[in-house]
C-alpha cells in the first residue's frame, strides 16, 4: 500500500475528507490505475456533501477487503460510476463549482510536465478533480492546449459555458465557429 494511501485512509476515517481526497489523487498521480485510489478519490468527493453513505461504503469497502471478498471493488466502482451514483449526486451538487474539490491551473501544469504529456495529465484528472483556473490568459491556453490534443468537444463545451459568462469575448466566439465548421 503506498504511503499516500494509508494517509488517505486515516484522513478519511478522520472525516477530513479533503485531505483524504487530495493524497487519493497524489496516490492516482504515481498509479493512475490503482482501483483503492480511484474508489477512495471517489468516496473522498461524496463524502463532502453525502457524509454518511460515503463512509457507510467506504467501511463495506474496507471490511470487503479485509475478509477477500471478490468484486466488491468491482460493485463499489459501478454504483459510484453507473446510473446508481444518481441516488448521491443532485444536479445541484454537480454544478457546484467548489475550489476544494479541484487542483489549481499552475499544479496541472506541472502534472503536465511531470507525466510529459498533457493527454496523460487530464485523464489522470479528469474523473476525479477539477482544474481551478482563475485567469482568462490561462483558460484562453487550457482551451487552447485541448484543441492541440484533440479534445474538441471537451474544449467546445468549457467554450460554451465560458461564452454564456463573456458573450463578447472574440477568442470564445472564434474558436467555437472554428470547432462548428
Amino acid at each position: 500500500m503506498s504511503r499516500f494511501i494509508e494517509r488517505a485512509k486515516n484522513s478519511f476515517f478522520k472525516r477530513e475528507y479533503k485531505r483524504a481526497l487530495l493524497n487519493f489523487s497524489l496516490a492516482l498521480k504515481d498509479e493512475p490505475y490503482d482501483l483503492d485510489a480511484k474508489i477512495g478519490a471517489l468516496l473522498s468527493d461524496m463524502a463532502m456533501d453525502k457524509e454518511e453513505e460515503a463512509m457507510a461504503l467506504f467501511e463495506l469497502y474496507e471490511i470487503s477487503r479485509n475478509e477477500g471478498l471478490e468484486g466488491i471493488d468491482y460493485i463499489i466502482e459501478t454504483l459510484l460510476n453507473g446510473d446508481d451514483a444518481e441516488l448521491f449526486v443532485n444536479d445541484e451538487v454537480k454544478n457546484k463549482v467548489s475550489y476544494e474539490d479541484g487542483i489549481e491551473y499552475s499544479d496541472f501544469l506541472y502534472l503536465v510536465d511531470d507525466r510529459e504529456s498533457f493527454q496523460r495529465a487530464l485523464e489522470d484528472l479528469m474523473f476525479s478533480t477539477r482544474i481551478i483556473i482563475h485567469k482568462k490568459e490561462d483558460f484562453m491556453e487550457f482551451v487552447n492546449l485541448l484543441l492541440e490534443n484533440n479534445y474538441s468537444n471537451l474544449a467546445l463545451n468549457y467554450l460554451e459555458s465560458a461564452l454564456s459568462l463573456y458573450p463578447h469575448e472574440a477568442f470564445f466566439q472564434e474558436r467555437i465557429r472554428e470547432l462548428e465548421s
